[in-house]
C-alpha cells in the first residue's frame, strides 16, 4: 500500500495544504510519518476522496455590477 500526507497530496494535486487536509478529512489515517508526524492515508482513497469532491465553481446568485 502506497501513503502520502496531507502536504504531499496538496503539491501533487496544486492546492493549498488546507484545502488537502478538508479533502482528506473524511479518510482514516493509516499511520504516521516517523520523521515528521504527520498523518498518512492511502494514496489510492486519497485520490478518491479528491474525485468525489466538488471543485470550486462560480457564484450564480450574484448579479454583474451595472456602474
Amino acid at each position: 500500500m502506497s501513503t502520502v500526507t496531507a502536504r504531499q497530496c496538496a503539491a501533487n494535486w496544486g492546492i493549498s495544504p488546507a484545502r488537502a487536509r478538508r479533502i482528506l478529512a473524511p479518510l482514516t489515517p493509516v499511520g504516521r510519518d516517523v520523521g515528521t508526524g504527520a498523518m498518512l492515508y492511502d494514496r489510492e482513497a486519497a485520490e478518491a476522496a479528491r474525485a468525489a469532491m466538488p471543485g470550486q465553481g462560480a457564484r450564480t446568485d450574484l448579479r454583474p455590477s451595472t456602474s
